[in-house]
């Protein structure tokens, strides 16, 4: 298949670190929306967010063994690799200069679409894109989220996802605390962690 006819799912966060809930939901949207490739955007320097926990080059690494084996699934670097913060909206603009004819979609949570209105050009970015809303059982919407929703000229697709009670602040909290993480993490993101010592304080 030509590359520019792809459609592709945008999936960015810190992934610090990717966990199974990540991969769980990816793997929904993805199915539910047929995409032929979803890409996790690892954030770099983000202009409105706290710095990652572990330095980019180890949330990278995790990130390719936790997909070595999913088709699919994919890393966009882009945001790591840039020299200045990145805002959702240029990161988009940048993939869609790659892929002029691909039809990309934005995978975000309910809490991020709830706040969309106070993302960098929001507006734009709702016509630049479609967006997916990985939507778990009891969540809710603001109001503006739903008024996005009913305007018809927005793109946006509620996806119902599993809910799994899994976080990357609760997977560093158990670490620090000595925790074994087996089962919220893949297998080998779990022995990379033990190897370079990651959230532990005393990370190689």
């Amino acid at each position: 298949m030509n590359k520019l006819s792809l459609s592709i799912g945008l999936y960015g966060g810190s992934f610090d670190p990717i966990h199974i809930g990540h991969l769980r939901t990816a793997l929904e949207v993805k199915q539910q929306l047929n995409l032929d490739e979803l890409r996790f955007i690892p954030t770099g320097n983000p202009p409105h967010r706290s710095r990652a926990k572990v330095d980019a080059v180890h949330r990278l690494a995790m990130l390719e063994l936790a997909i070595a084996e999913a088709p699919g699934l994919v890393i966009d670097r882009r945001e790591i690799d840039a020299q200045k913060p990145s805002y959702t909206f240029e990161t988009l603009q940048s993939i869609q200069n790659d892929y002029p004819q691909a039809e990309l979609t934005l995978i975000i949570g309910t809490d991020q679409f709830s706040v969309f209105d106070t993302w960098h050009r929001w507006q734009e970015l709702l016509q630049l894109v479609q967006v997916a809303v990985m939507e778990r059982p009891g969540e809710s919407l603001s109001g503006v989220a739903q008024e996005i929703l009913q305007d018809e000229s927005a793109n946006v697709t509620l996806c119902p996802v599993t809910q799994l009670d899994i976080s990357s602040t609760r997977i560093r909290r158990e670490l620090q605390q000595g925790t074994d993480i087996q089962f919220l993490v893949p297998y080998a993101v779990r022995d990379y962690i033990n190897q370079h010592r990651l959230y532990s304080g005393s990370a190689d």
